[in-house]
């Protein structure tokens, strides 16, 4: 964990929430579109506000950027192809279908090739954070212990555990606190950082930070009535913040946050 205690991460849709985050002290400000799924894509002019509004305001204070880019699934090749790179410190493609083994292929599906290639086919993130579905078998998803040895096999820069099903009980109803502990040795073995989500609340904090964790990723516990369909609110991330202790550091910082 870094010396700056446990950072917090706020996943805004718009500039307006964009800016609440800021205001409320968060240590890497992620967007995504949360009607499109746990890493629903937001619209690219809407990626591109927010990281000139951070780079305006928050650069100075240490604040990161990242986004969701949906699942690879999501991506055929004219997408690819069409694809305009985007300028943001850390990105996320899911890998919910991946590990299903449903296809003409022969053997077990190849995901960590399949996932690889699109990360260098798409290019323009500084760093890639790999995403362990925590219920995993409710979408097909590999596996938390084979999605961090692929993050350390293919240089991504951490990994992020999240919940895929939102209806269905939150990070602590899927991965029990031993389970987490060792990740959290294999990633700072490793050098990659940790970050945890899945429905994170002030109440879940305590059970939370005590895997010391190098991020926890919010949305729900950010927004009005925590209900993650309504707005960031500055007053709750900075509650979110002062219980984490967040200092703002530099981006590299986190790059061996592990």
């Amino acid at each position: 964990m870094s010396a700056a205690g446990v950072g917090l991460l706020v996943s805004v849709r718009s500039l307006e929430e964009a800016r609440a985050a800021l205001e409320g002290g968060c240590t890497v400000l992620d967007v995504k579109e949360p009607e499109r799924g746990p890493l629903g894509m937001a619209d690219p002019e809407v990626i591109r506000e927010v990281i000139r509004e951070v780079s305006e305001w928050g650069s100075g204070r240490g604040v990161a950027t990242s986004m969701a880019m949906g699942e690879v699934v999501d991506w055929s090749d004219s997408r690819v192809a069409g694809w305009e790179s985007l300028s943001v410190d850390f990105a996320k493609l899911g890998l919910s279908g991946l590990a299903r083994d449903d296809g003409p292929r022969d053997g077990p599906p190849d995901w960590p090739g399949d996932w690889q290639s699109l990360r260098e086919r798409l290019g323009g993130p500084s760093e890639w954070i790999a995403v362990a579905y925590a219920d995993a078998e409710r979408c097909g998803a590999p596996e938390l212990e084979l999605v961090v040895a692929a993050a350390i096999e293919t240089g991504c820069a951490g990994v992020l555990i999240d919940t895929w099903d939102k209806t269905a009980g939150g990070l602590r109803d899927h991965v029990s606190p031993d389970r987490l502990e060792s990740v959290r040795e294999s990633t700072r073995a490793a050098g990659l950082l940790l970050a945890l989500a899945g429905k994170v609340s002030l109440e879940d904090l305590p059970d939370v930070t005590r895997v010391q964790p190098d991020l926890v990723a919010v949305r729900s516990a950010a927004c009005r009535d925590g209900r993650r369909e309504l707005e960031i609110e500055a007053a709750r991330v900075r509650e979110l913040a002062d219980r984490l202790g967040c200092a703002s550091v530099p981006v590299g910082a986190w790059r061996h946050a592990g």
